[in-house]
């Protein structure tokens, strides 16, 4: 009979890109909700219940609504600011998966 494997301790550097992969999201969601949810309060062209509408669709509906709202919401924020917001963090966080995956921490 063979002994069962004795569990080791991932090391610092795992661990780092495992909190980052953690983390990111949770960085990601408040950014690009307090970016709609900004440019939504600025937007005194808006009707009121369109306003409550899409707060409502940013707050419910986690990630998407604020996507949404930033892409085809008629958000008045530049351009270059809502594709560096919304392309730079979703591919940031795909290469610290990648990377944690390469790496053996994230499964």
């Amino acid at each position: 009979m063979s002994n069962p494997p004795i569990p080791t301790t991932p090391s610092f550097f795992v661990q780092l890109i495992a909190l980052y992969a953690y983390l990111l999201p949770i960085l990601l969601y408040v950014i690009w909700s307090a970016l709609a949810l900004v440019d939504l309060g600025r937007r005194e062209n808006v009707p009121t219940a369109r306003r409550a509408l899409w707060a409502a669709i940013v707050f419910l509906v986690p990630f998407l609504g604020a996507a949404a709202y930033l892409t085809v919401g008629g958000a008045q924020t530049s351009r270059s600011v809502k594709s560096t917001v919304l392309g730079g963090g979703l591919v940031a966080y795909l290469l610290v998966l990648l990377f944690g995956l390469g790496v053996g921490g994230l499964s």
